[in-house]
């Protein structure tokens, strides 16, 4: 068969590259030349991987065991069907592939043509998802994440010979962006991940988009459409990152980057997620930066007693920035000719850990009784509450982050560059899907995670047999 392809493509060739040579000379355009080669290279390589393909799914043996695992989900072999698949070349390939469904449908259940509700097992165990092939879901995919729009997408694809509408490309996106919540926690970890004698850093931080929400009601009959209210949210970030004895990032480890745009709780609880799939006995310390938002370290205290950590383990930070521009505040009610020399003394205080002298100056600088007021009720409010949380000069001496300026890095690239662009508001499904999409691709993930969600359905199908080869294996002697 395949030996066949090849010879039908040569005789193809021979002909078409003395037309492609004549057509070259006469224009002397190269890019003729380039896209009829890829276009015939396209062709057959879509021959090839379309006959590799239906020689598995009709071989007997791999038909055998996709009735043992779909037995396994209730359902039962209803003959082969046909389907169009798309390759990663945007060739599209006629296939004929075994086709399960329920074994025992719900009585109150309509069904969906003559097979009724089913699935292409075979297919998803080779890792076709909506009917596209991996390289193709990864392509279109990252294509959307990284374009300013669906139309700026699809009309780059178009050049490249792939042919998909807006919608098409939204339903691919919600396909792959959507896993369960558990499973979220570790589809972008390799299990590679080596912690031992290093400091996991944990920033956290919030970031802005704008949510459409339909207006309730009736239309009005003067309006063609419903209309939609687009309110600013504010969806959760955090990254999570290794450093070394010395504060120096370990770029070995690709840093876990998530967002919600859930609650607080919610931020936390997927947080959670993932450091119960981290080895985090390995660890020597475990860091939480952020700014000073109350929800952040409440988070933190919340997650450290679920969680157990040792209190000695566990280090929180206040990123020195955000304490310099609160500490800005005060600063301002200083007369304006003294305000250069107080700033100075200030940030000095601040930076080595003097806060009772920070506090004891600022009583002695600051004049007027309301203007006292505010300055210590700020005081009291912010760096008194947050003084352990502001030991810059021990955190400098013993290798520990000072800022939160790789959370704000991540808020920047993942949100603000595509989510939060001018007139663009989102629908909660879409920016969930789209804050998880391009945490794994801007993480540097991207590979393990694509790899990880089209080779669920085969870690599904193998382990059915792993488990039965070790149900049927006799006991070992004592």
């Amino acid at each position: 068969m395949f030996s066949e392809i090849v010879q039908d493509f040569a005789r193809r060739m021979e002909s078409r590259l003395a037309e492609i040579t004549e057509e070259f000379l006469r224009k002397k355009d190269f890019s003729g030349v380039e896209a009829a080669m890829n276009e015939e290279c396209a062709r057959l390589n879509a021959e090839l991987q379309q006959a590799i393909l239906q020689t598995l799914l009709n071989d007997a043996i791999f038909l055998s065991l996709l009735k043992v695992y779909a037995g396994t989900r209730g359902m039962k072999y209803n003959g082969h069907s046909e389907l169009w698949l798309t390759l990663s070349n945007g060739r599209r390939i006629r296939i004929c592939s075994p086709y399960f469904i329920k074994a025992k449908p719900h009585s109150r259940r309509t069904k969906r043509g003559r097979n009724g509700t089913g699935s292409h097992v075979g297919l998803e165990i080779l890792g076709f998802l909506g009917q596209v092939s991996p390289g193709f879901l990864s392509d279109v995919v990252q294509m959307a994440l990284l374009c300013p729009s669906y139309d700026v997408a699809c009309t780059i694809l178009k050049g490249r010979g792939i042919n998909l509408d807006v919608k098409a490309l939204r339903r691919l996106c919600q396909v792959s962006g959507n896993p369960d919540r558990l499973l979220r926690g570790r589809i972008a970890l390799d299990g590679q991940e080596r912690l031992r004698g290093y400091t996991l850093v944990i920033s956290i931080d919030g970031g802005r988009v704008r949510e459409r929400k339909r207006k309730r009601g009736r239309k009005a009959k003067h309006l063609k459409r419903q209309g939609y209210h687009a309110e600013w949210r504010e969806p959760k970030l955090f990254t999570i990152y290794l450093t070394d004895a010395e504060g120096k990032v370990i770029k070995e480890f690709k840093p876990l980057i998530d967002a919600t745009m859930g609650d607080c709780e919610a931020m936390f609880v997927l947080l959670e997620d993932y450091l119960k799939n981290l080895e985090l006995e390995q660890l020597d310390r475990i860091v939480f930066c952020g700014d000073g938002a109350p929800w952040i370290w409440n988070g933190v205290e919340a997650l450290s007693t679920r969680m157990g950590f040792d209190e000695n383990l566990v280090i929180q930070v206040l990123d020195y920035t955000h304490a310099k521009q609160n500490l800005e505040d005060i600063i301002e009610l200083v007369p304006t000719d003294k305000q250069p020399r107080v700033r100075k003394k200030w940030v000095d205080l601040l930076w080595n850990d003097q806060m009772d002298a920070l506090e004891l100056s600022i009583r002695n600088t600051v004049t007027g009784k309301a203007n006292q007021e505010k300055a210590m009720k700020k005081f009291t409010g912010f760096f008194a509450v947050n003084r352990q949380r502001m030991r810059y000069a021990w955190f400098k001496a013993h290798g520990l982050p000072c800022g939160s300026g790789h959370v704000e890095s991540a808020i920047r690239r993942v949100i603000n560059l595509r989510l939060k662009a001018p007139g663009t508001f989102w629908l909660k499904e879409m920016v969930e899907c789209f804050l998880f999409l391009r945490s794994q691709l801007l993480s540097g993930r991207w590979g393990i995670f694509m790899t990880n969600l089209t080779g669920l359905a085969r870690q599904a199908f193998m382990q059915v047999f792993v488990t039965k080869d070790a149900q049927a294996a006799p006991p070992k002697a004592a």
